[in-house]
């Protein structure tokens, strides 16, 4: 029904954004990106957008090297909670094996695997949903991420053997720099070698706190929260609820983030005797309790949720859960 919709969750590009205002003068949101998006470190953000913001980035900052440059400052304690449990195995081999299962949790269509080759591991990493003239930059910044969790493990001054990434850049020895080794280009995926034998080197950096390991049942849901490419449903639900960044929305903009004509999109709406505004509500009133649950204002949610003001969202809400949102929250009081 939708070809080929995946997601990355914020917290997994954190880095190109954190450092965007001071290294570039930009903001994410003229890169098509609203600030709101990046407010929350869960929100799934269509991949057809990451590969926008990689053509405007390029663009707009004239730098071809600008994803090294972002995502070079990167630090993994953007990841939370996931991110403590990927790097709090007992030595480098149980970290990359929680990462590559764990990866669908933060980007759906990503594959992570190891591959040995003779007294070589080598770490991979292929996305089919990046665009070609993308791959590039997606292999600069998953590599950097494999490099900080190595040199989280087998400490600072740790450099591999080879890196290996898609497309081309003309500065090679920036990169080759800056990963400490000889750098390969125009591969079909992206590699980082390292000796098998490092696979199995003790953590070399202060154990993490168990209590600091905790993952609240919320944030369990978050990452679980992931869509197959195959639920229709469940990947129509995140495109809605992606857009209400923009405002509330609209069928123009939600039929684009699916690759689709607004007239496609209703048809296949109609095949499964739905509406374009039916199914907006019920994802809007479906964020809405979330929000409220979290303790949100009303207020705040209407507006979170694009409405101007808050009797056109309490009637929405009324209409899809029976009860105002000041009735919902009383319960939800009352229950917890």
């Amino acid at each position: 029904m939708f070809t080929n919709v995946n997601f990355v969750r914020t917290m997994g590009i954190q880095g190109l954004f954190s450092e965007l205002q001071s290294t570039y003068s930009l903001t994410s949101d003229e890169l098509g990106i609203p600030k709101s998006v990046l407010d929350n470190p869960s929100t799934l953000i269509p991949v057809s957008v990451l590969n926008d913001y990689y053509r405007e980035l390029e663009l707009k900052t004239g730098d071809p090297d600008a994803v090294l440059n972002l995502v070079s400052q990167l630090s993994l304690e953007r990841l939370g909670s996931l991110g403590r449990w990927f790097l709090s195995g007992h030595d480098l081999a149980s970290a990359i094996r929680r990462i590559n299962f764990g990866i669908t949790c933060i980007q759906s269509g990503a594959i992570l695997a190891g591959e040995m080759a003779g007294p070589l591991a080598k770490w991979t990493y292929k996305n089919d949903s990046i665009d070609s003239d993308n791959k590039v930059h997606e292999g600069i910044r998953v590599v950097n991420f494999m490099l900080r969790t190595l040199k989280h493990y087998l400490g600072e001054n740790y450099s591999p053997d080879r890196v290996c990434l898609p497309g081309n850049r003309r500065n090679h020895a920036k990169y080759q720099a800056y990963f400490g080794c000889e750098v390969e280009w125009n591969h079909d995926q992206a590699e980082i070698w390292l000796p098998n034998k490092m696979r199995l080197q003790g953590n070399k950096v202060p154990s993490v706190e168990a209590s600091k390991l905790a993952m609240s049942f919320s944030d369990l849901d978050r990452f679980l929260n992931m869509p197959d490419p195959n639920d229709y449903a469940k990947v129509l639900y995140e495109t809605i609820n992606y857009s209400r960044h923009f405002g509330l929305p609209t069928l123009e903009r939600v039929s684009a983030l699916l690759g689709l004509s607004e007239q496609q999109l209703q048809r296949r709406l109609h095949n499964l005797g739905l509406n374009f505004s039916y199914v907006v509500g019920f994802v809007l009133s479906g964020e809405a309790v979330i929000q409220i649950t979290a303790g949100i204002s009303v207020e705040q949610v209407a507006k979170n949720l694009g409405y101007n003001n808050v009797t056109s969202f309490g009637r929405m809400f009324k209409k899809y859960r029976g009860v105002t949102p000041a009735q919902y929250r009383r319960n939800v009081i009352t229950a917890y």
